[in-house]
């Protein structure tokens, strides 16, 4: 009888521990890619699409959305899913099957923007559910529509978001690293959309100008967000500095050492070290040490 008790207490004792390692690797679990991308509509519907790029296999995992939501799709990966909707939403996914463990998703909601006076206001909580090593959140608004201030940065919250445009819309866009579980990220943007008649006429024009302005301006952005393809496309946003160390390069064949640039550039070693920092930051060009100098290549040809 004892030693059956000793056994029934053994067993009990290796239940407890086994649980508590799962506790811990779930709350150990954390995404290596958190990306949410959404679209506003002139009728305010906003189309939600988001990004999950997992650090490890797992094999179920909740997302909460504060708000009802509709028109749930998977967009790519192999997860089976189905979205428990309410005032607050949960969807829920099982990847036990699926060989490839990144999970894109989309959804639709009406319930984040306002209108205040002549104004709109879109506003949105993501909550976060596990460790985050990059986020990225980039906002869409409706076609012709503009910022409410001339200046940016006071149309929008967080004050550190970019903004960019593709000749139709306007998008304002943040990225975050490091961040922790329990987080809760919060992001407005004040936006106007123009008056029928002329003044549509000249919200449109007007918004075709702010669109080459920030394509001027802010291309750098661009880059720094999107892997460029082409050094012909990279070089007209480049500075002036830097297409002297990318010309160099070119000349080069694409690679040469830091040295050389130096020397040619007629540029401080200190001021071509920033600037292929700044090149290398934005994957134009990749550095291998070598010696008392380092060899500096052209990623993009």
């Amino acid at each position: 009888m004892r030693k059956k008790q000793i056994c029934v207490f053994l067993s009990l004792i290796m239940f407890i521990y086994a649980f508590n390692c799962s506790i811990r690797m779930v709350s150990a679990l954390n995404l290596d890619y958190y990306g949410v991308e959404s679209h506003i509509d002139e009728d305010k519907t906003i189309t939600n699409t988001i990004t999950l790029k997992f650090s490890e296999n797992i094999q179920n995992i909740e997302y909460i959305v504060k708000y009802r939501i509709y028109d749930f799709k998977i967009k790519s990966g192999e997860a089976k899913c189905d979205a428990d909707i309410g005032d607050v939403s949960v969807i829920r996914c099982n990847l036990s099957d699926a060989r490839n463990k990144d999970l894109v998703f989309s959804f639709k909601t009406k319930e984040n923007v306002k209108m205040f006076n002549e104004n709109y206001e879109f506003s949105y909580v993501h909550p976060l559910e596990y460790d985050v090593k990059r986020f990225f959140n980039i906002i869409y608004l409706p076609k012709t529509a503009v910022l409410a201030s001339d200046i940016s940065n006071e149309s929008f919250f967080p004050y550190d978001g970019k903004t960019l445009t593709d000749g139709r819309h306007i998008m304002v866009y943040w990225e975050r690293k490091d961040l922790k579980k329990g987080d809760n990220l919060y992001f407005s943007i004040n936006y106007k959309m123009p008056e029928n008649g002329a003044s549509s006429v000249f919200g449109l024009i007007l918004a075709v100008l702010v669109a080459f302005a920030i394509i001027f301006i802010l291309g750098f952005a661009y880059i720094k967000t999107t892997r460029p393809k082409s050094i012909k496309l990279v070089m007209p946003l480049l500075r002036d500095n830097e297409k002297v160390v990318v010309d160099i390069l070119k000349k080069y064949k694409g690679e040469t050492n830091q040295r050389v640039i130096v020397r040619e550039s007629d540029f401080s070693k200190a001021k071509v070290s920033r600037i292929i920092s700044d090149l290398k930051e934005r994957g134009i060009v990749e550095v291998e040490p070598m010696g008392r100098t380092n060899k500096v290549r052209l990623k993009i040809k």
